[in-house]
């Protein structure tokens, strides 16, 4: 039941490009955890399908079989594990690892026409680089087209988050030619496929970068 589950969505979305889709033998970034850290930062997966499911609103405590992995650790998915959680392979670790999909960032290839997708504030932070952290150098408006040039993971900061980053170049509007970063969670396919999950991709116009559940319906 779970595996024609799985094949129906995939038919389902069969207009997204390949990497965007979360096929077992997907590559994809692990996002920072959202539970409590102590001050160890951390990816948000664990070693339990259950331990991973949770909201990350309602995560107050770090899980007992936390993965420990590095923020932005690109892992491989292997198929769904329960609804809303993928079973992944992690770099360098036998066993095997469990995160939310919407926990998980796609590998953007070079070339892909992008737009800001900035959710309720309508604007996504630019930075020049990855490096110093956490400093921004403009706010791009919702919209924005953008090309993408990368992708890479920012260094950790304690007052900051979405640290999986792609980069790109401007193609439009004031700050037009200039290359920097951009949060992928931030940012959307500039053509829409299906109908919007969420009121940010209805006024982006597009398909935020991040994968659903093959659940979701």
């Amino acid at each position: 039941m779970l595996r024609a589950q799985f094949v129906t969505a995939l038919l389902a979305a069969g207009a997204l490009p390949p990497w965007l889709v979360a096929a077992p033998g997907c590559r994809a970034y692990v996002a920072e955890a959202p539970w409590p850290t102590g001050g160890r930062p951390e990816a948000a997966a664990t070693f339990s399908a259950r331990t991973a499911a949770p909201n990350p609103d309602d995560q107050t405590r770090r899980p007992a079989d936390a993965a420990g992995a590095p923020i932005g650790v690109l892992a491989t998915i292997l198929g769904p594990a329960s609804a809303g959680v993928a079973r992944l392979r992690l770099p360098g670790i036998e066993r095997i690892a469990f995160a939310r999909y919407d926990r998980l960032l796609p590998v953007v290839p070079a070339g892909t026409a992008l737009v800001v997708a900035g959710g309720f504030s309508g604007e996504a932070r630019f930075f020049a680089h990855l490096d110093p952290r956490g400093e921004h150098v403009a706010l791009l408006p919702t919209g924005t087209p953008l090309v993408a040039l990368g992708m890479g993971v920012a260094p950790y900061d304690p007052d900051a988050s979405d640290f999986v980053r792609v980069q790109v170049r401007i193609a439009g509007g004031p700050w037009h030619g200039r290359t920097g970063w951009v949060a992928a969670a931030y940012a959307g396919l500039s053509r829409p496929h299906g109908d919007p999950a969420s009121s940010a991709e209805r006024a982006c116009r597009c398909r935020i970068l991040g994968f659903r559940s093959p659940h979701a319906p």
